[in-house]
């Protein structure tokens, strides 16, 4: 029996998955963030570790018995980055066959069996990517707003503050931000506020668990029906639908049926559909026959997947259209292989209370 590992290493927390040739996972592991961009590469090396040795503790397996792994990990954008977690995994674990993606492609895979569509991931922070038919890719950029980027916690807490402010100083609609904001924040003024910004270049990295919370009680304050809560998370929804848009139809597939991944907390947390509705309103302009999918399971359960594809096990891959429809023995083994992980997956987060 072959084993493989998936990664899926985050600007909040890093999963690995360890299973066995047959698409049933043995064993998980949660670490910290291994953004090494965010974190620094010695933090994220130590989390990614933390992260691996619980799953192959969970699955009674050395490190030695895995025969190839797939790493996708946020903060893959540019060549050095590649370099630099390459040299920090193989440094980790001498010997071991893996490949290392951005963690958007593993996403994707979690998302579908399909080999072309697009893929959006929105939690922390943001990013996009597309691979057309023909086997080209493009990745996003993933390195923010300035960079031509949009949606993530991160944008939609700046959103939120700056309309709040803009509530209280009467420069803006009222909204029921302003209230939300100061209380999650726990300042006593907006004075206050403003002078802790000032003094932290208008960053909250140093309170970012309260100011996290500022997200979903944006969602719900939408839900509610405040007009400016809905606004933006329309227009979040919009940008992010015109980019993944614009980038599948860059790659030719404005006129073809193409599956659309969505990742992450803002998609599967987030009580209010607007956000979604309008990035599919807005994907849809570039490519109207785009469908969309939530992730069914855990973004390193698809970078286990790969994995196995890897090994020349292709047990979650469909034919596309226009292919040979593969004989039905085939076919049903690689529908079986990718349950089998969407369910023994699920059990092993259940077990581990995640």
């Amino acid at each position: 029996m072959r084993y493989a590992l998936g990664i899926d290493g985050g600007a909040t927390k890093t999963l690995a998955v360890v299973g066995d040739e047959t698409g049933r996972v043995l064993g998980v592991g949660l670490g910290g963030p291994t953004n090494y961009q965010m974190t620094g590469l010695k933090v994220a090396m130590q989390n990614l570790d933390e992260a691996v040795g619980a799953a192959l503790s969970m699955a009674g397996l050395p490190i030695d018995a895995i025969s190839h792994a797939v790493f996708g990990m946020a903060g893959a954008d540019f060549p050095i980055d590649f370099e630099n977690f390459t040299k920090g995994i193989s440094s980790l674990y001498p010997g071991l066959s893996f490949d290392l993606t951005n963690d958007t492609w593993v996403g994707f895979r979690a998302g579908t069996a399909a080999s072309y569509g697009g893929v959006v991931i929105a939690g922390t922070g943001a990013n996009y990517a597309a691979a057309a038919p023909d086997g080209r890719k493009v990745t996003g950029r993933g390195m923010g707003y300035e960079w031509g980027g949009a949606g993530g916690a991160g944008l939609l807490i700046r959103d939120a503050v700056h309309y709040a402010f803009r509530s209280h100083d009467g420069t803006g609609p009222k909204t029921a931000l302003e209230e939300a904001v100061l209380k999650i924040l726990d300042f006593p003024s907006y004075d206050a506020l403003s002078l802790y910004m000032y003094e932290n270049q208008a960053r909250f990295s140093q309170i970012f668990t309260k100011a996290a919370q500022i997200v979903p009680a944006l969602f719900q304050l939408a839900l509610e029906g405040d007009a400016v809560a809905q606004d933006i998370l329309i227009k979040t929804g919009t940008a992010m639908g015109e980019i993944i848009g614009g980038l599948m139809k860059s790659l030719g597939m404005g006129q073809i049926p193409a599956d659309v991944v969505l990742v992450g907390s803002m998609f599967t947390k987030g009580v209010c559909p607007l956000m979604t509705s309008a990035l599919k309103i807005a994907c849809q302009r570039s490519v109207p026959l785009a469908e969309f999918k939530v992730v069914e399971m855990e973004p390193a359960g698809g970078a286990y997947l790969m994995a196995l594809e890897a090994m020349g096990i292709l047990g979650n891959k469909e034919s596309e259209p226009g292919e040979a429809c593969p004989d039905a023995q085939a076919r049903a083994v690689r529908q079986t292989v990718r349950q089998r992980t969407v369910e023994t997956l699920a059990e092993k987060m259940r077990a581990l209370g995640a």
